[in-house]
């Protein structure tokens, strides 16, 4: 996976950026390498920082974003948001699965179509 990291009035420090890709990298089991992952760090007033991540995988996008005032655990509660959202397409693709896909009504020969 690649990691794209953007500080906006902050400055983004190598302990931030490693441990950053530290936690990233536990998400890589689901995605695969080309799939790019865009965290962006924001300074707001009264010593608020917000972080913001998004990922692009196949037709899906997956988001989180979360107000803190430690970035660290701001990067923590963005994982376990992810991984949330991972389970819960993965819940649905295996129902789809097993239900299959509902068959659409086809109107038979002869009958009028309203």
């Amino acid at each position: 996976m690649k990691l794209d990291i953007t500080g906006i009035r902050i400055e983004v420090t190598d302990a931030i950026r490693s441990f950053t890709e530290k936690k990233i990298k536990k998400l890589g089991k689901f995605f695969d390498e080309n799939t790019i992952c865009h965290v962006t760090f924001t300074d707001k007033s009264k010593g608020k920082q917000r972080v913001d991540m998004r990922i692009e995988y196949k037709s899906r996008t997956y988001l989180a974003e979360e107000n803190t005032e430690d970035l660290y655990s701001g990067i923590d509660s963005l994982i376990e948001k992810i991984e949330g959202q991972l389970r819960r397409d993965k819940a649905a693709a295996e129902k789809q699965r097993r239900t299959g896909i509902p068959e659409m009504e086809v109107p038979q020969e002869g009958q009028d179509e309203e």
